[in-house]
This record gives structure tokens, C-alpha cells and sequence, in this order.
């Protein structure tokens, strides 16, 4: 048997070799760096670079319905196919992952009421999609195709309570979890919209929220809220036990100017969009500032108020810069 951890020539000697062999093992470390993507996905560094690729489907002087307008939440399925809500449009458009449209839904009436300014999005375990519909105070459920499977919020029995809805999250029981940027709340759902749990309030102190932007769970069904008026992110526990916080105002490493949506990788390295920095910070999950890329302006990867964020499944990052219309496409390299 050939060993792949030799010195670097051994390295690509064994490889040569194990491709005519047909290694699993060592073609894919060749994939990987065709590709220009860090050979071990999630080891984010220090020394990690965030290459500009491309935007997606961006507005042109011909535009068409294709073609984002106004992104804010965007996320990422199972195959890396990436969904975009178009506020302009009130759409939610789908693209795969070299950026080719496939389909979109909404500017649609659901139970007698259009869809007014879909804010964020999350999927769930069974690729079914979830959007905050902000301007109706409600949560509406899709299937993977758009077809409408549920909704609930205003005026209804489901014990929600929402004045701003924003961000959303699933966790690996398909609970909701729902940010409420006016009340300063996070309000807990079953799968089914019922009413589970609630917490938070005004203020600057533990479990305690200025503008809770978004949420998120990461792989332990923890619950992550960038705090967004308070320049910090709060860590719960599922059922909303406050566990610890990090950040602060300011422009340095690990500071914020109204971090506004998270995102993890593979390795549960967490992503943060830092809106008013203009620029995207990379942390280990227990806080730690690993990196972070972009800076204000118009070009490529450039921002102007940075919203949303979602990584793939090969660690390709897309950001949702709302302001200046695109959502633009990034490659890790170490």
C-alpha cells in the first residue's frame, strides 16, 4: 500500500501513482486542489484567503426575472444549490451551484395575503424551506420545489407573537426558532408552529437583546444570536439557558459594528456578517477570531452592508451585499 503522508515529492509521486491506481483518497486531495480549496475543508486559519469567483445572477441593463434585484436571506440545500430572497421581487429564487437559475416562487397571495418582504431563510433536515415574511408577521413552510406546505404568526392559534420577524433557524428536530427584531425575543417552535418557548427582552445583560437580527443552531442544537445593537453574539442553550457571549463595539479583530446574520461550515467554524464594518468575520464555535475578509465599496469583494450568509457544502462562501444589490460568490485558499 502506498503512503500519502510522505514529504512533498513523495507526495505527488504517490499520487500520480495512486491516480492510475484509482485512490479514492489521494484524487480527491488532487480535486481539492484543482479547485483551490483548503485540502483538509473547515481548517479556516489565520493564513486562510477568500478568493472573489463571481457574483450570482446579478442585475443587468436588461434585466430579467432571473436575476436578483434585492438579496437578503440566502442559504444553501443539500446539493449546494443556493436560495435567494429577492425583496424586490418578493421571490424566492433558486440557482445551482454555478450559478444557473433553475427556478423561483413567490409574489404569491398565501391564505389571502401576498408575500410581503421575505427576509431570511433556513431549511430543514427533509430540504423543505422556511422564510420569515416580515411585512405579515408570519413564518411560511415550502417544499424543496416551492409548493406551500404551512404557515403561521398573525392571527392565528399557534401562540406566536411576532412584530418584526427576521431570522430563523431549524434544528436537527426540525423545532423553529424565530428572531424578533422589535420585541428583542427568540420564540421557539414545534415543527408543527406551535409555540414551545420564549426568551429575552430589551437591555444590554444576559439573555437580554437591541435588535436580535438573525439565529442560528449549530450541530449541537445550540442557539447562536447576533445581537445586533448590542455588538455581541449570544450563545443559548435549545431551550434558551444562557451560556456565554463574545464581542464588542469597535473595528478590530473580534469587534463589531452591527453583526448581523451567522452562518457555519462543515467544522462548525462560525462566519458573521459584520454589516457596518463591511466585512465578514470567521471565529471558532467557542469565540475564538480565527479571520476575516472584505471592505467597503462596490467591486468585487467589496461591500456595501453585507446581510445574509451561507456556505456549501465545499466550503464556498456566498454573501448577500444587499446595498449594492449582488450576492457574491468566495473560494477558500490556504
Amino acid at each position: 500500500m502506498w503512503n500519502c503522508t510522505q514529504t512533498k515529492c513523495e507526495f505527488f509521486l504517490c499520487c500520480a501513482v495512486s491516480v492510475v491506481l484509482m485512490s479514492l483518497s489521494c484524487s480527491t486531495i488532487i480535486v481539492f486542489a484543482q479547485n483551490h480549496v483548503p485540502s483538509s475543508f473547515g481548517h479556516i486559519s489565520p493564513d486562510t484567503k477568500f478568493d472573489f469567483k463571481r457574483e450570482v445572477s446579478s442585475q443587468t441593463e436588461n434585466p430579467n426575472s432571473t436575476q436578483i434585484f434585492q438579496p437578503e436571506g440566502i442559504i444553501v440545500d443539500s446539493n449546494d444549490n443556493l436560495y435567494v430572497n429577492d425583496i424586490q421581487s418578493n421571490e424566492i429564487k433558486k440557482y445551482d451551484m454555478n450559478g444557473n437559475f433553475i427556478l423561483k416562487w413567490g409574489n404569491q397571495t398565501i391564505k389571502g395575503i401576498p408575500i410581503n418582504h421575505p427576509h431570511s431563510s433556513e431549511i430543514d433536515k427533509q430540504g423543505n424551506i422556511y422564510i420569515t415574511d416580515q411585512n405579515n408577521k408570519r413564518v411560511i413552510k415550502f417544499s424543496p420545489n416551492g409548493t406551500f406546505i404551512t404557515s403561521w404568526g398573525e392571527n392565528d392559534n399557534s401562540g406566536a407573537n411576532f412584530v418584526h420577524p427576521h431570522g430563523i433557524a431549524v434544528d436537527s428536530q426540525n423545532n423553529v426558532f424565530v428572531s424578533d427584531r422589535d420585541l428583542d425575543t427568540i420564540q421557539k417552535f414545534s415543527p408543527n408552529g406551535t409555540l414551545v418557548a420564549s426568551w429575552g427582552s430589551g437591555g444590554p445583560g444576559n439573555d437580554q437583546f437591541e435588535m436580535p437580527w438573525d439565529v442560528a443552531v449549530d450541530s449541537g442544537d445550540n442557539v447562536f444570536v447576533p445581537d445586533y445593537g448590542n455588538n455581541r453574539i449570544q450563545v443559548f442553550s435549545n431551550n434558551g439557558t444562557f451560556l456565554r457571549d463574545w464581542g464588542t463595539e469597535g473595528k478590530g479583530p473580534g469587534e463589531f459594528n452591527h453583526p448581523a446574520v451567522i452562518a457555519f461550515d462543515k467544522a462548525a467554524n462560525l462566519y458573521v456578517t459584520d454589516s457596518d464594518n463591511q466585512r465578514i468575520q470567521i471565529f471558532s464555535k467557542n469565540g475564538t477570531y480565527i479571520t476575516g475578509f472584505g471592505q467597503m465599496g462596490e467591486g468585487p469583494g467589496e461591500f456595501s452592508k453585507p446581510e445574509s450568509i451561507t456556505i456549501d457544502s465545499n466550503g464556498r462562501v456566498y454573501v448577500a451585499d444587499t446595498t449594492n444589490n449582488n450576492v457574491q460568490l468566495f473560494i477558500p485558499s490556504n
